[in-house]
C-alpha cells in the first residue's frame, strides 16, 4: 500500500461523481497523476474551476459512451492503472436490459478489454456495490441473523431483472452480473492485470464532486438532505442500515492499486450500522440552531437485521473506519453552507 515511486496515471472512468471525485482527489493527494473520462468539456471544466490546485494533475479524455471500445482503447495508451466508477445509477428507466443491465455489464467489459490491450495496466479496481452481495428477496432484504461477507452473491438472474417491475431489484442485479462478468473476464482471458473489486452499501460523506447544490445532489447524499433540512415530515423506514463514508471508500481504491493482497480479490466494506434517527439526533446535537426543522424521532434502534464480516477489508487495509457523527457532521456542514449560499445568492 505504500505510494507510487514516481507519478504513475491511473485512468478512472465516473471521475466527477460523488464516488468518482473523492477518489480522483485522493489519487491527487497521493502523488498520481489522473487520466479521467468526462462525457463533455464542460464538466472537465468545472471540476479544473472547483480544484485549480489539482488540475494540472488531471488529463480530461472526453468519452461521451463507454462502451466505445476503440476509444477506451485509445485512451488507456500510456496508463499504469485503472479504477472503473461508471455504472448505469438511476430509478426511472422503463427498459430494465438496454437502460440498465446491458450497459452495466458492456461499460465494465469494455474497460477490461481495452486495459488488457495495455500490458502496461498491472491492476484494476471496480467499484461494485453491496447490492451485488445483497439478497433482496430475503425477509424484504434485512434478513436478521445473517452474515454477510464478501463471498456472498446476490443471486438473482439476468431473466428475472429483465422482467421484473421493481427498480432496484433491477439495478441490484446490474451491479452482481457487471461484478461476475469482470471476474469472469479475467478468468478466461488471464490479462496482464490483477482485478479487484469493493462493494460498499449506502456512501455518506461530504459531496466533493463539482457544481454540488441541494437540489441535485446525489442520491444517498439527497436521503440525508431530505431528512434533515426539515422537508421530510415523519421519518421514514431504514431500509439499508449499513454506510460507508467516501473517503474511506476512496482511500481504499487508491489503496488496492498497490497492495499485493488485494490481487484478484472482492472486499465488502461497511464503516458501521445506522438507522434513520440516529442521523437526526446526531444533527440535532452537533447543529443545534437546526433543531426546528427536523422531524421527530419515534424509534430508538433500527429494525432487526442481517449482520456484516469486514475483516476481510480491516485486515488487508489496516482502516479505521470514519464513524458515523463525523460523516454526518461533515456532511451537513457542507449542505448547509450550501443552502446559505443559495438564499443569499437570491436576496
Amino acid at each position: 500500500m505504500s505510494p507510487p515511486t514516481s507519478r504513475a496515471v491511473v485512468f478512472v472512468t465516473g471521475g466527477n461523481g460523488f464516488v468518482g471525485a473523492a477518489t480522483v482527489l485522493e489519487l491527487i493527494k497521493r502523488d498520481y497523476t489522473v487520466k479521467a473520462t468526462m462525457r463533455s468539456q464542460a464538466k472537465a471544466e468545472a471540476f479544473n474551476k472547483q480544484y485549480p490546485a489539482q488540475s494540472s494533475s488531471i488529463e480530461w479524455v472526453i468519452i461521451p459512451d463507454l462502451t466505445n471500445e476503440d476509444a477506451m482503447t485509445a485512451a488507456m495508451t500510456n496508463v499504469d492503472y485503472l479504477i472503473h466508477m461508471a455504472s448505469p445509477f438511476h430509478f426511472t428507466f422503463t427498459d430494465n436490459v438496454n437502460e440498465v443491465l446491458r450497459p452495466a455489464k458492456d461499460m465494465t467489459l469494455v474497460a477490461l478489454k481495452a486495459a488488457a490491450k495495455h500490458p502496461r495496466i498491472k491492476r484494476v479496481v471496480i467499484t461494485s456495490s453491496f447490492v451485488a452481495i445483497w439478497d433482496l428477496m430475503q425477509d424484504n432484504g434485512l434478513w436478521p441473523g445473517k452474515t454477510y461477507t464478501s463471498d456472498d452473491w446476490n443471486p438473482a438472474t439476468w431473466d428475472q431483472a429483465a422482467s421484473s417491475t421493481n427498480p432496484l431489484f433491477v439495478y441490484s442485479a446490474s451491479k452482481s452480473i457487471a461484478e461476475k462478468a469482470a471476474y469472469d473476464f479475467v478468468e478466461h482471458e488471464k490479462p496482464d492485470f490483477a482485478l479487484t473489486t469493493f462493494c460498499p452499501p449506502i456512501i455518506y460523506g461530504p459531496p466533493l464532486q463539482p457544481e454540488v447544490t441541494t437540489s441535485n445532489l446525489n442520491t444517498s447524499t439527497y436521503v440525508v438532505w431530505e431528512l434533515l433540512s426539515g422537508q421530510a415530515k415523519e421519518i421514514p423506514d431504514t431500509t439499508l442500515p449499513i454506510f460507508i463514508d467516501v473517503r474511506d471508500l476512496a482511500y481504499l481504491q487508491v489503496s488496492a492499486l498497490t497492495n499485493e493482497k488485494a490481487k484478484n480479490q472482492r472486499y465488502f466494506v461497511v464503516s458501521d450500522h445506522w438507522y434513520m434517527e440516529q442521523l437526526v439526533d446526531i444533527v440535532r446535537e452537533e447543529f443545534p440552531d437546526q433543531a426546528f426543522r427536523l422531524p421527530p424521532t419515534v424509534r430508538t434502534k433500527a429494525p432487526s437485521h442481517f449482520d456484516f464480516d469486514v475483516t476481510k477489508a480491516e485486515r488487508d487495509f489496516d482502516i479505521k473506519w470514519i464513524p458515523l457523527r463525523q460523516s454526518i457532521v461533515d456532511t451537513m456542514k457542507v449542505l448547509y453552507e450550501k443552502e446559505r449560499e443559495e438564499k443569499a445568492g437570491k436576496a
